[in-house]
């Protein structure tokens, strides 16, 4: 399947989105110097573009796909959460940038800055993962005509690796910038995550043939043993 305006549109979007963030850190911080937000700016751009890799390659249409974010079967709670999630999202380099980039609220261990790099490729991993196999991999949930169960790759594991790979970079991106504050500014942007698996999971037993099967054999929503 080739690109068409849509799929341009959303690899367009996934790399100014990292530029974005990257100016609002700098301009929190006061200085263009601040290396971490390089280095964190470097790896976001470094993973839009295996991201980019890895769908031409195993699911192109989703690239398509993405490109609209919104349908009119699209939920309310979907819509809800993208006008949240965005200012949640800038809301945490903004903080991270007047921490560790302005006035250093905090101080924070390099290793614990190596840790945060290792962390955040961790979770794209499992997100890569997760859309490699997963042809219904959207932004936003759109429950289509020819929607299947995935139940391969990380979905053997929990039901939402997405999610949880959204989870999991959250923390570490504060960590690659070494801020505390910035680290529990992440808090609401992770209590969202859990509201909107909730919701997402309730929708698919509903609306989904052999959701409910599956769920069933895979127990776990976000982390196994857990929830």
């Amino acid at each position: 399947m080739k690109l068409n305006r849509d799929g341009y549109r959303n690899i367009l979007g996934g790399f100014l989105y990292s530029f974005f963030h990257l100016g609002v850190l700098l301009i929190a911080a006061g200085t263009i110097g601040w290396l971490n937000a390089w280095v964190s700016a470097g790896l976001n751009l470094l993973y839009q573009a295996v991201n980019t890799i890895v769908l031409l390659r195993f699911n192109p249409a989703l690239l398509n796909k993405r490109g609209r974010l919104f349908l009119k079967t699209t939920k309310t709670y979907e819509k809800i959460f993208v006008a949240l999630w965005i200012p949640l999202g800038i809301m945490v380099s903004v903080v991270a940038g007047l921490d560790a980039g302005r006035y250093g609220w905090s101080r924070m261990p390099w290793a614990l800055n190596l840790l945060g790099g290792g962390v955040y490729v961790l979770a794209v991993s499992l997100g890569l993962w997760a859309e490699a196999v997963n042809a219904h991999f959207n932004t936003v949930l759109v429950i289509e005509r020819d929607h299947r169960v995935c139940a391969s790759g990380p979905y053997q594991i929990i039901r939402h690796p997405g999610y949880a790979a959204a989870m999991v970079g959250a923390a570490g991106y504060p960590l690659i910038l070494g801020s505390w504050w910035g680290l529990a500014a992440t808090a609401p942007y992770l209590l969202l995550f859990l509201v909107r698996t909730a919701l997402e999971d309730r929708t698919l037993r509903k609306e989904l043939p052999g959701y409910r099967d599956y769920a069933a054999s895979t127990r776990y929503r976000l982390l196994p043993w857990v929830w």
